[in-house]
């Protein structure tokens, strides 16, 4: 894979988790970023483990959506 291909990757994925809730993104941030297990993040943002999960399982399908549709251009928002 080319740098320019890796930065694109990197770009969309950026571009696709600024599109998630806040909520999802924490999740997302601390278990996949700090490494925390589901309860350790259930219990530093005051959720249920089962609240945790549904979040991540949401955040993921979320995030897999929107990388592989692209954003159209704003001119073909009409």
């Amino acid at each position: 894979m080319t740098d320019d291909a890796v930065d694109r990757d990197a770009e969309r994925l950026a571009w696709a988790a600024s599109r998630l809730r806040r909520v999802e993104r924490e999740v997302l941030a601390l278990g996949s970023g700090e490494g925390l297990r589901n309860d350790e993040i259930a219990a530093r943002l005051g959720m249920t483990p089962k609240a945790v999960e549904r979040v991540l399982a949401r955040a993921v399908r979320r995030l897999d959506r929107l990388i592989e549709r692209p954003p159209k251009p704003w001119w073909k928002l009409w």
